[in-house]
């Protein structure tokens, strides 16, 4: 099967126009050329910004976005969210320029309900640096800061924080190996 070059000019058409649409109804602020293919599901009661040259590709799973009241999920410029992705904020969710999110990916900054008596969860802020890559499943927990360039292996579960220019992986995720990235070298540009 060939996919013409029309056919994908005329999806990408579509999807920028979805965003065009879709994205500033439900976002507080919205870079341009932000896209949308599929169904994504947003529901935002506090702050969301979106920067320039998003995309969401949610589908053939929907994604959802969920931001509570006085919460604020800040996406960065040139950021692709793949299928089925999930994102509850509660308190605060950072995510850098040039990252790569994944399918089947959830990142949430509150545990919604505590374990025992005892447990004293709170919200605590997600910190996504710049060009960073998120693999596929991966569930990111509250309280994390994936460091820049960083590499985040499909399945891993991140309850610590990640530092710059690594590969991490597992569950919990560690640091696997250091990985070399040139100063100027984006992950991706939409």
């Amino acid at each position: 099967m060939r996919i013409s070059f029309k056919q994908i000019r005329i999806g990408k058409l579509l999807a920028v126009l979805k965003g065009a649409v879709i994205l500033p109804i439900k976002a507080n602020s919205v870079g341009r050329l932000g896209r949308i293919a599929g169904r994504l599901m947003i529901r935002n009661k506090g702050k969301l910004v979106i920067g320039a040259n998003v995309s969401f590709h949610a589908k053939p799973f929907p994604s959802s976005i969920s931001v509570d009241r006085q919460a604020k999920l800040w996406v960065g410029d040139n950021v692709f969210f793949n299928y089925g992705l999930d994102i509850g904020c509660t308190k605060s969710i950072r995510i850098g320029d040039n990252t790569i999110i994944g399918p089947m990916v959830n990142i949430i900054d509150t545990n919604f309900h505590p374990v025992d008596v005892e447990d004293q969860s709170f919200s605590k802020d997600i910190v996504i640096c710049n060009n960073v890559w998120i693999g596929r499943g991966v569930l990111i927990l509250p309280g994390i800061t994936i460091g820049q360039n960083s590499v985040i292996a499909a399945g891993s579960v991140v309850t610590r924080n990640i530092p710059d220019n690594v590969l991490a992986g597992g569950a919990p995720a560690r640091v696997i190996r250091e990985i070399h990235v040139p100063k100027e070298w984006v992950r991706r540009y939409n």
